[in-house]
């Protein structure tokens, strides 16, 4: 036993990592991190201040009060697991064990990613008539206008990029992204993202950045049918979503278990944080059409 052991770590525990450097969750990065108190996140929100005018008298400084806050969460842990029969380990090879480590990865990061995605979700419905705007009725077929409309909205509240890495991100599902690539301004954008942007190679090759929007293509599953026929996807600034994993093992754990019959491995990973809405304002929500298939915008065209 201890020589399948040792084989699985030296052998495909490095691969892996490797892959994994390479492979990060769709959405890391795109959030603000917090502070981490023993089961506790908070996140920041700063507002602002003023300065004032000095009048040459010897006389008290003029202050008021910092407008700094924080919202706070609860983390929440999550694991995932599968058995593997020891009779099954011995006829294995490493095609098949890199694919066993792959399938409990694959599960933690997609569970980092659905974290995020229900933060905004939640966030949306909890101000739904408040000053989160939704865009589209869910009938309509996803146009730049539409995304153009949210990014001006977020952009006017004075939010912008910094070099800390803060931006506007938004994911939308395949097919959007290809009828937007219907579009010139949209089409005409750089695919991947830039070389100094804090993401995975995944990532960038999955982003298009437009108008400093930075869009993000990503998979069915992270999209909700909140209607038939209808899907929901967000918007939203850097700092206007808070995010904190303080553990995240992707690394699979293998171990074996002798008080099982017959001895199988179990091979386990997981993570633990917490994701919640911060500011209202930085936040947009599209609800727009489930196409099947894109449709050629109308081109104008002039007599000459």
């Amino acid at each position: 036993m201890a020589d399948i052991q040792a084989w699985y770590r030296e052998v495909i525990k490095d691969k892996v990592t490797i892959k994994f450097q390479a492979h990060g969750g769709l959405l890391d990065g795109t959030m603000m991190a917090g502070d981490t108190q023993a089961n506790t996140v908070k996140f920041p929100i700063a507002g602002r201040t003023t300065v004032y005018e000095l009048t040459g008298a010897i006389e008290p400084v003029p202050t008021g009060t910092l407008d700094l806050t924080t919202v706070q969460l609860t983390m929440r842990d999550f694991e995932a697991s599968g058995w593997w029969r020891t009779q099954d380990a011995y006829k294995a090879g490493p095609s098949e064990q890199n694919t066993l480590a792959n399938l409990i990865t694959k599960a933690v990061r997609r569970k980092r990613d659905g974290l995020k995605i229900d933060a905004l979700t939640t966030f949306c419905n909890a101000n739904a008539g408040g000053e989160i705007i939704t865009i589209g009725t869910g009938a309509e077929i996803p146009d730049i206008v539409h995304f153009e409309t949210g990014r001006a909205q977020i952009a006017g509240t004075g939010a912008d990029d910094d070099e800390n890495g803060a931006g506007i991100f938004c994911m939308l599902p395949a097919m959007w992204m290809t009828q937007l690539c219907f579009y010139r301004e949209f089409a005409d954008a750089q695919w991947v993202g830039l070389e100094n942007a804090p993401f995975s190679k995944t990532q960038r090759m999955r982003m298009k950045t437009v108008r400093s929007v930075n869009y993000i293509e990503g998979p069915d599953e992270y999209f909700t049918e909140y209607t038939p026929g209808s899907l929901e996807a967000f918007m939203w600034h850097h700092d206007s979503m808070g995010a904190e994993m303080p553990w995240n093992q992707e690394n699979t754990d293998m171990t074996q278990d002798k008080t099982k019959q017959g001895s199988p491995y179990l091979i386990k990973a997981g993570l633990g944080g917490a994701a919640l809405g911060v500011q209202e304002k930085g936040v947009k929500r599209f609800r727009l059409a489930k196409i099947l298939a894109p449709t050629r915008p109308v081109t104008n065209t002039h007599a000459v």
